[in-house]
C-alpha cells in the first residue's frame, strides 16, 4: 500500500468581479475614450489630440490685380506691401468707376446702330438724334394714352404734316384737316430735307477728317518742339485770333511773347554753347598732349620726314640723280 500522500494541486483563486469592475472604472476615468473600435468598445487614448491651426487668409491686395499681365506678376510679388495695397485700391476704384459706364456704352452703341439708317433724314430736318427719338416717343405716348378726341385730332395733325389725305379714306370731316397738304409740295419738302441731310452729313464727315488730320499734325509737331506744352495756351490764342497761320509760326511767336520762356531758351542755348566750347577745348588739349608725346618719343637725329610721294617730286628727284651722274 502506497503510504505517500497525494500531491495537492493549487486550486485557482475565484475571480473577484467587484474588484475587476472597480479597476475598469478607474481606468475609464483616467483615459478618455476617443471613439469605438471594430467590436463596438470605446477606444482609449492617453494623450488628447490638439486641434489643427486654422489657415491664415492672405490679404487680397497681396495677389496681383486681375488686369495685370502674367509677366508682371513676379514684379508685383517683389514690390513693397504698401505699394501693393495702394495700387490694389486704385485698381478697385477704377474698376468700380468703369463698370457703370459699360452698360451706358452698350446702350449708346445700340442707339447709334438703330439711328444710323435714318441719320441723314434726322440731320436734314435740323434735329439731333436725341430730339428725333424724343419726338417719336412723345407721339407714341399721345396716341396711346390721350382721350379718343385728342387722339383723333393729333392723328389728323400728323396726317397733315406727312401729307396723308384722310378725307379720301372715309375719315370723319370733323377730324379731317381743312387744308390738306399738296402731295407734290410734301414730296418736294421731303426731298429737300433728304438733300439737306446728305449735305450736312458730308460736311460733318469732312470736319471730322480735318480735325483728325490737325490732331495728327499737332501730335507730330509736339514731339519736335521742346517747349510745346508751355507754349500751347499762347499758340491757341494766336491761331484763333488769326495772328499766326501755321503751328511753326504760332510756336515761334509764343516763345518770343513769353518772357519766362525766352529767358529759359536763352539759358538753354548758352549752356549748350558752353558745353560745345568745353568739348572743343578738351579735344584740342588731348591733341596737343598726343603731339608732345610723339615728339619726345622720336629718335634724336633720325630723319623722320616722309619721302615725297607726289608725281612732281618724284620727277624732280629723278632729274637730280641724272644730273649728278653727268
Amino acid at each position: 500500500m502506497d503510504t505517500q500522500a497525494p500531491v495537492e494541486t493549487a486550486a485557482e483563486e475565484p475571480v473577484d468581479r467587484k474588484s475587476l469592475l472597480a479597476e475598469q472604472f478607474e481606468a475609464a476615468e483616467t483615459e478618455a475614450p476617443t471613439g469605438r473600435d471594430e467590436a463596438g468598445r470605446f477606444a482609449k487614448t492617453t494623450k488628447a489630440e490638439e486641434p489643427a491651426p486654422e489657415p491664415v487668409e492672405e490679404p487680397v491686395w497681396r495677389r496681383p490685380p486681375a488686369s495685370w499681365k502674367k509677366e508682371y506678376h513676379e514684379a508685383w510679388q517683389k514690390a513693397d506691401p504698401r505699394i501693393q495695397e495702394y495700387a490694389w485700391q486704385r485698381e478697385e476704384q477704377m474698376r468700380k468707376g468703369i463698370e457703370p459706364l459699360l452698360s451706358k456704352k452698350q446702350f449708346a452703341d445700340a442707339m447709334e446702330q438703330a439711328i444710323e439708317p435714318y441719320r441723314q433724314t434726322i440731320t436734314g430736318l435740323g434735329l439731333k438724334p436725341e430730339q428725333a427719338v424724343s419726338a417719336l416717343m412723345k407721339a407714341d405716348y399721345t396716341l396711346r394714352n390721350s382721350d379718343p378726341q385728342a387722339r383723333a385730332q393729333y392723328f389728323a395733325q400728323l396726317a397733315q404734316e406727312y401729307g396723308v389725305d384722310l378725307s379720301g379714306m372715309g375719315a370723319s370731316q370733323a377730324y379731317a384737316p381743312q387744308n390738306s397738304a399738296d402731295p407734290l409740295l410734301f414730296a418736294l419738302k421731303n426731298e429737300l430735307a433728304s438733300v439737306k441731310g446728305e449735305v450736312l452729313t458730308w460736311k460733318q464727315q469732312q470736319e471730322s477728317m480735318e480735325q483728325a488730320k490737325m490732331a495728327n499734325e499737332i501730335d507730330s509737331f509736339s514731339t519736335k518742339a521742346e517747349y510745346f506744352e508751355e507754349a500751347r495756351p499762347t499758340m491757341i490764342q494766336l491761331l484763333q485770333s488769326g495772328m499766326a497761320e501755321t503751328l511753326e509760326d504760332a510756336y515761334d511767336k509764343a516763345l518770343r511773347l513769353d518772357s519766362e520762356l525766352s529767358a529759359k531758351i536763352q539759358e538753354s542755348r548758352q549752356a549748350e554753347l558752353d558745353r560745345k566750347q568745353a568739348a572743343d577745348k578738351n579735344r584740342a588739349a588731348k591733341a596737343a598732349r598726343a603731339a608732345a608725346v610723339s615728339v619726345r618719343s622720336a629718335t634724336p637725329g633720325a630723319n623722320t620726314a616722309p619721302k615725297a610721294q607726289s608725281r612732281r617730286a618724284l620727277l624732280e628727284e629723278s632729274f637730280n640723280e641724272q644730273e649728278s651722274r653727268f
